[in-house]
């Protein structure tokens, strides 16, 4: 059992080191004489003197302590390489006189890691996605070749791939750094973040020290450590295995239920906080997930392979989503639009629903606001959620016209929209996703400066609270509503949806 430990080990340090491994003598860190002088001549610094007085610094003040707090520092704020703490630092340990143990130089250097990592996660979780885009978008950002849609980029690989991007994001130099702050802002689970942190800068840190170990002419220390180095790699996958075991166990014996959304992009879900804080706050043992999903063919796999009982859909799937329906409720078949599955998992067969709460939310929204005069309304878009705004107007007996940046059958174009027809719509409706932030400049290019103070505007959008378009509404004295109050309602409704049918089931 000895010798294939050992074999196993070998094999693996050979994978890694291959240069370090035919370092027979010792092989201190020397600079030429000719390129010391060259270097002195053009800078006025002898590099020597300077390698010579960093290795004394190391000496006198390398301790498993500073080794932490600066790999803190690295991971977090200062851009300063691992390679030049982690190395060193491994290399005075491979000294038989020297007080430092290789094994803890890797140990507290990842825990150093580790620290500096969660200190970004924390900050990007706090200060917010609006304070970060602002910082990347300003002269110190672009300097350090920072920018929004980079981050926003970021964001949606965590969202997909998370734990592989953590993992394999420590050992990529330049982006080591700053890989916590799209993890924080993507809200990536803390015990995957601390796990896959942990993993890869272990991998990372034993890889830097070996190269400084075996600097110092140690090439032996495979042969010397392959038992321990052996016993320590099975060690720690045998507990990755399982903690994931043991975790995977701990849901299926807590029947853990399974929500979430599909669409595309996801950037911002009002959906995800509200369940999240619901499930808190009424000690419900659910989760809610973000799916991001390109095509709309993929939410196939995601229902069989996380088995959720129920999806909210959003923009662009509300009508893609009704091929995918085992049956509809009257109100979206009406509507010609879906928002919300209710998936059932019952002997081995798989029955989807498809529902719309878009119209409850919305009515019950607007409904408070609309005066005898309101008997027109404008919708502006044509989407799936533009189709449960008509549904609702049309039940409440006001008549509707719908506003397209193409010309459709039915539908009016911004270019027709003149002061008779904004004085006939005392009720505009934007149905479409222009002023959503980030891009909160934008609005939907209609005559504003006819408005008055006896129309109503209504936003489906909700981030901002106010929007561009509703601000230039309340300029002319219009009531204005956002979206946040319909998110609310059609969150409620989804809610009671899926919980009224498992009772049934």
């Amino acid at each position: 059992m000895r010798t294939s430990l050992k074999t196993y080990t070998l094999l693996l340090a050979l994978f890694l080191l291959p240069v370090g491994l035919a370092a027979g003598e010792p092989a201190v860190p020397h600079v030429s004489d000719s390129t010391a002088q060259a270097i002195e001549q053009v800078v006025g610094i002898n590099p020597e003197s300077v390698v010579s007085r960093i290795m004394t610094w190391y000496e006198h003040h390398m301790t498993y302590g500073a080794i932490m707090v600066l790999m803190a520092l690295e991971s977090s704020f200062l851009p300063i390489p691992s390679e030049i703490v982690i190395s060193p630092a491994a290399y005075l340990a491979s000294d038989p006189e020297s007080e430092l143990n290789f094994f803890l130089v890797i140990l507290f250097a990842t825990f150093g890691s580790l620290i500096g990592a969660l200190i970004l996660y924390g900050l990007a979780a706090w200060v917010g996605r609006k304070a970060l885009y602002r910082f990347a978008d300003s002269h110190l950002g672009s300097f350090l070749m920072l920018d929004s849609d980079k981050i926003r980029h970021a964001e949606d690989v965590f969202r997909r791939r998370s734990k592989t991007s953590v993992c394999v994001g420590r050992f990529i130099a330049g982006i080591r750094m700053v890989i916590s702050i799209p993890a924080g802002l993507a809200r990536m689970n803390l015990l995957h973040f601390i796990f896959f942190t942990f993993i890869g800068s272990a991998v990372y840190n034993t890889a830097m020290g070996l190269i400084g170990y075996l600097l110092h002419g140690q090439a032996d220390l495979i042969h010397r450590y392959s038992y321990e180095l052996s016993v320590i790699t099975l060690l720690a996958t045998a507990l990755a295995l399982l903690i994931f075991a043991v975790r995977y166990l701990l849901l299926r014996m807590r029947s853990t239920k399974a929500y979430g959304l599909i669409g595309y992009p996801l950037g911002h879900s009002f959906s995800k906080r509200y369940f999240t804080e619901k499930f808190k706050k009424e000690k419900i043992n659910a989760r809610y997930k973000l799916y991001e999903i390109e095509r709309i063919d993929d939410v196939k796999r995601i229902i069989r392979k996380e088995k959720v009982r129920g999806l909210n859909v959003t923009i662009p799937y509300k009508e893609q989503i009704m091929p995918y329906c085992d049956e509809q409720d009257d109100t979206a078949a009406q509507i010609g639009a879906v928002n919300v599955l209710k998936i059932t998992h019952r002997e081995g067969r798989t029955r989807i629903k498809g529902y719309n709460t878009d119209a409850t939310g919305f009515e019950q929204s607007i409904r408070p606001h609309l005066r005898p005069h309101h008997t027109q309304a404008l919708i502006l878009g044509t989407g799936g959620a533009s189709k449960a705004v008509e549904y609702v107007l049309h039940r409440l007996g006001i008549a509707v016209t719908h506003v397209s940046r193409t010309a459709k059958p039915g539908a009016l174009t911004y270019d027709a929209l003149d002061h008779t027809v904004i004085g006939a719509h005392m009720v505009i409706v934007n149905a479409t996703p222009l002023g959503t932030f980030p891009h909160v400049d934008t609005c939907p290019p209609i005559p504003y400066e006819w408005l008055t103070d006896r129309h109503l505007l209504f936003d489906l959008v909700y981030n901002p609270a106010e929007t561009l378009f509703l601000k230039k509404g309340k300029e002319h004295g219009c009531d204005t509503v956002n979206g946040e109050q319909m998110l609310v309602g059609q969150a409620e409704a989804a809610w009671i949806i899926w919980n009224e049918e498992e009772e049934m089931s």
